[in-house]
This record gives C-alpha cells, sequence and structure tokens, in this order.
C-alpha cells in the first residue's frame, strides 16, 4: 500500500529549498497577473509567467479565472454532478473531483476543482517533465546508460501492479526508463531519473506551474485537479518545453497501461495521454485514485482530470470511467 507520494521523498528539500535553477533561471517565484476582461462570459484572464530571468519575462500559459458560463459545459457539469451524487450514494465514492478543459478555445468547467488531494505517481508526469528540460541542453541525456544495482524506494509499496518493472543487474537509457516510469508506472525507474534531474529542479518545475511548495507538509494532500491539469496545458501548449520534447512526453503518455480509468469505456482506437495516480493509507481503509490527461477526440482535444477518495480502487476506476464516457459523450454532441 503506498504509504508517501514521491514527494515525501524530497520533502526536506521541498520545505527548505530556495527553487534556484542551477542554470541561473530561479530566482523569482512564478507570477500569476490577473489582466482584463475578455468578450466571451465577460470573464478575467490569468497570465503565468515563469519569472527568474533579467530581461524576459516568459509567459507559460493564459487563462480564464473562472470556469465559462456556456450552455453546453453547464450542461455537462449538471450531468457530472449528478453521476457524482449517484456514485457516492451507492458507496462507489466518497468524494471527487472533475476538471474539464476544451484545448481549441480554453473554457473549462470544474467541479470541486480547487479541492487538494495527494498527487502520488501523478508527480512523475513533472519527474519526467523536468528530465526533458535537462534533455533540450543536453541532446545525450536521453541516450545514456544508467546500470540498476538496487532498490531505491523503499517507502512505496504500489497498489496497482505492472509487470514490466526494471530488474537488478540490468541496464537502461534514460528515455527507456522515462518509458517504464510513465508507461508502466515504475518507481525504481523514477527514483533513477529523479537522482539525475535533482530534488531541487523537480521543485522548480511544479513550482513553475503554480504548485507552490515551501512550507508544505508532503504527508497531507496538497494538488487540485485544476493545478495539476496545467502540467499537459503546457506540454499540449509546448511553451514549457519546446516542441519537440513536449511531442516525446505527451507520446509516451500515450502509452500508459492503466486502462480502468479514463480510457475503460472509451470508443476503441481513442487515443488518451494521460497519468494515473493512487495512494493507500496504512491506518485507514481511505484510499486516493486519480487520472489526469488529453483526450485526443477528433479535431477536439480536451483535458479531463478527475481525482477520488473512496475505499475500493476498482469502484473509483469505475467511477472515473463512467465520468470519462460522460464528457466524451458530451463532446461528441457538441460536435455534431
Amino acid at each position: 500500500m503506498e504509504k508517501k507520494s514521491i514527494i515525501i521523498t524530497i520533502g526536506i528539500a521541498i520545505i527548505a529549498a530556495s527553487a534556484g535553477y542551477v542554470a541561473g533561471s530561479y530566482g523569482n517565484e512564478p507570477k500569476i497577473t490577473p489582466v482584463a476582461a475578455v468578450a466571451e462570459d465577460n470573464q478575467t484572464l490569468t497570465e503565468s509567467r515563469a519569472g527568474g530571468y533579467k530581461y524576459i519575462n516568459p509567459l507559460l500559459e493564459c487563462d480564464n479565472y473562472t470556469a465559462s458560463k456556456l450552455n453546453s459545459l453547464l450542461k455537462l457539469e449538471s450531468e457530472v454532478k449528478g453521476y457524482i451524487q449517484t456514485a457516492q450514494a451507492e458507496k462507489k465514492l466518497a468524494f471527487a473531483s472533475v476538471y474539464f478543459r476544451d484545448l481549441n478555445n480554453g473554457p473549462w468547467m470544474g467541479i470541486n476543482e480547487n479541492e487538494i488531494y495527494s498527487p502520488a505517481s501523478l508527480l512523475k508526469v513533472p519527474i519526467m517533465i523536468g528530465v526533458l528540460k535537462k534533455a533540450e541542453s543536453d541532446p545525450t541525456l536521453l541516450s545514456k546508460k544508467i546500470k540498476y544495482t538496487k532498490r531505491l524506494d523503499l517507502a512505496v509499496d504500489p497498489n496497482i501492479l505492472d509487470g514490466k518493472l526494471v530488474k537488478i543487474g540490468e541496464s537502461y537509457t534514460v528515455e527507456n526508463l522515462l518509458e517504464r516510469m510513465i508507461e508502466h508506472s515504475d518507481n525504481e525507474a523514477k527514483e533513477m531519473l529523479l537522482a539525475i534531474i535533482g530534488e531541487q529542479f523537480l521543485v522548480k518545475v511544479i513550482e513553475d506551474i503554480g504548485i507552490y511548495l515551501k512550507g508544505v507538509n508532503a504527508a497531507n494532500d496538497f494538488v487540485s485537479v485544476k493545478q495539476y491539469s496545467g502540467f499537459f496545458r503546457l506540454m499540449y501548449n509546448a511553451t514549457y518545453l519546446n516542441r519537440e520534447m513536449s511531442e516525446k512526453a505527451l507520446s509516451i503518455l500515450a502509452k500508459t497501461s492503466f486502462e480502468k480509468g479514463l480510457t475503460a469505456k472509451l470508443p476503441t482506437g481513442t487515443v488518451v495521454s494521460h497519468k494515473f495516480g493512487e495512494r493507500g493509507m496504512a491506518d485507514s481503509n481511505l484510499r486516493q485514485l486519480h487520472d489526469c490527461g488529453i483526450v485526443y477526440f477528433k479535431g477536439n482535444p480536451y483535458l479531463v482530470c478527475v481525482m477520488t477518495r473512496g475505499t475500493d480502487f476498482d469502484k473509483q476506476g469505475a467511477a472515473i470511467a463512467e465520468i470519462s464516457a460522460i464528457i466524451y459523450k458530451n463532446v461528441e454532441e457538441a460536435n455534431q
């Protein structure tokens, strides 16, 4: 049972870190600054900028601060809320949060979108982003080989297992470790990659998207569906990684082997770049199961992130699948 997320491994660094960039681009925390209202829905825009440079202030993303009031999204929100209430009554879920975003033009819908959870294995995504960021300046990094000599992550015993994990005595390229960490949620591959980028670099990647970790007790919940979705938006828009590395990241995520959540009830052949995370507690029967990613609906890709609390991983996975199916149906109807 997973007792700690990866962030606990770097807990001391998070609390004490001055998010200083080893290459000199750290310094200021990313700033989220409200700007002028846009016409549709009369919403306020916010900008997220990297900060830390002397002469530039790179724009990472621009977002509507409040959810869209479009009729199609209000209908979607009502249907998903109705399903969650039914699932709670049937003891399939204790609580759930959902974030949906149309990636064509940006309107979004959220349900309990600011509720915080433990990200667990979802944190493998920023680790991957960190590795690919370093690979931008070191073209040889992804082809470097590393030998796996002993078990590294003694704190985590995952509930959802995959057979294709690294083996002691074998050597792996960094790119292959990325694939194993994401496709098969390999915790040992994760530890090997974390050693490459370093804890402070990971903190920087996480804080760049607006998830601030100073003073955070990593044993507690600390990330929301709305916050976490930012990693996928940065990859999709290629605003943090360059185009080549963003494409590589999402292509790896499209091979994720977990099929009990977002993808379970979608039409065969639907491409989904996603990552799941699961956490169980040693002193409680309460469990968390999450699945977040991009569904490549033809002509209208969209982002969906679902985080849940409950007591049964299978039931929670089935609930995530139902929510995903409701969203797909609504997107399909809107595109007819």
